[in-house]
């Protein structure tokens, strides 16, 4: 009776298996080359969008800085015309709804934005200017005829309000916005703004008090 032989067990070649580790290894390196190339096209996507991004919130800043001097310098040109003339308020509301028409915005020649810095900052008070906005009136009667009692009170009114914005001007900027804060108005307006507001809602002796 034959014996059966004893179990044999299978030899591995030590070069084959050293062959599939490599071939592993590499295609495991190829994978990851390609998924940090993926990442770094998807990073540089990213940035470009990003400063598409800033870009626009630079524009939006440089617009609402535009919007609130335009503001401010209609605030200006209404308290002087309703002081000067007030019958002229109506065609300068007019002059300004003319301005929103899709032919005028056509025509008017697109500027650079200007730069804005983001960074928080302490707000800066503008300097007043050398000059102040009082309009100076000369009438020129066309006959002798005196002066009447509507024409006398309109001189004496340009003349308080001239002497009310000289002591305005004369104030420390502290001073200034604590008058504002009285007056139940925003002291973080700008000066000129502000001053236009004031000389409407406040006598030169409220002035002489906070000085």
């Amino acid at each position: 009776m034959a014996t059966t032989p004893p179990h044999q067990h299978r030899h591995i070649p030590h070069h084959y298996t050293t062959g599939n580790i490599m071939q592993l290894l590499t295609a495991k390196f190829n994978q990851i080359a390609t998924e940090i190339d993926n990442t770094t096209a998807q990073i540089t996507a990213l940035q470009g969008k990003l400063s598409e991004l800033q870009e626009h919130q630079q524009q939006l800043l440089s617009v609402e800085q535009a919007c609130q001097s335009a503001l401010s310098q209609v605030d200006t040109a209404l308290m002087m015309l309703h002081h000067v003339d007030p019958s002229e308020i109506k065609t300068f509301k007019d002059a300004l709804t003319v301005k929103f028409t899709t032919d005028a915005i056509a025509q008017i020649e697109p500027t650079a934005p200007a730069e804005t810095d983001t960074a928080p900052t302490e707000p800066i008070e503008p300097t007043p200017p050398d000059t102040n906005p009082v309009i100076d009136i000369e009438v020129t009667p066309a006959t002798d005829t005196p002066a009447t009692e509507t024409d006398t009170a309109t001189d004496t009114d340009t003349t308080v309000n001239t002497d009310i914005e000289k002591s305005l001007d004369s104030l420390s900027l502290k001073s200034f916005r604590k008058l504002a804060r009285s007056k139940n108005l925003d002291s973080r307006l700008n000066r000129q703004t502000l001053t236009a507001r004031l000389k409407a809602i406040t006598t030169k002796d409220e002035v002489l008090a906070v000085s």
